[in-house]
């Protein structure tokens, strides 16, 4: 947390004009409607420091994050939630799923940080590398990200949502590359724009 200014500063020098950042379900819901967001997980003051030095932010709330971060960001308690089956279209993940993230967007209007308020935040993004899932899991897997987009764009943030490394975002939602190669990358649709939100090295 220490080295946020710092670190923000170097990436501004370098050239970065928008700051990405993971929001981590399982630091900021250790236990199930119990929050956190002190130290290391201060969402709020991170994204103020952002704005601070003059950058956009891009809001990755998930809540998925990524296969490095243990369990995917997911809190282990939401594994002994009764019938549960994660991000597919099931009810009791739904559920969770739908209220983690009001609460993240919820946090962010009240402190009007979503650019459409005068905030830095100018994108958000639902679910993460779910394209190959989806595939793999078919008519379930559709049905929970055309969920997933409805959802999010109900809540009006005034901002675009994405979906990194999803082919067939349903409307409005963006796909985006994500990869080593984003050369080949076609948006699903004629008007949504070219975007690569993770450039492997």
């Amino acid at each position: 947390m220490q080295m946020w200014p710092d670190l923000i500063q170097k990436a501004k020098e370098g050239g970065v004009d928008v700051i990405q950042t993971y929001v981590f379900w399982n630091g900021h819901e250790p236990q199930p409607g119990q929050y956190y967001f002190e130290e290391r997980y201060d969402l709020v003051k991170f994204i103020r420091l952002v704005q601070q030095a003059g950058l956009y932010a891009h809001l990755r709330i998930g809540p998925y994050v990524c296969a490095e971060w243990n369990f995917g960001g997911f809190p282990v308690w939401l594994k002994y939630v009764p019938d549960i089956n994660f991000r597919t279209d099931n009810e009791p993940f739904k559920n969770a799923m739908q209220k983690f993230t009001l609460k993240i967007v919820d946090m962010m209007k009240v402190e009007k940080l979503f650019e459409s308020q005068g905030g830095p935040i100018i994108l958000s993004q639902i679910e993460h590398e779910y394209g190959l899932l989806e595939s793999e899991i078919g008519a379930p897997g559709k049905a929970y990200s055309n969920w997933a987009a409805k959802m999010v764009v109900g809540l009006n943030t005034g901002v675009p949502w994405v979906m990194c490394k999803q082919d067939d975002a349903p409307d409005p939602v963006i796909n985006t590359c994500n990869g080593f190669y984003c050369d080949y990358f076609s948006p699903n649709k004629a008007y949504k724009p070219k975007m690569w939100t993770e450039a492997w090295t």
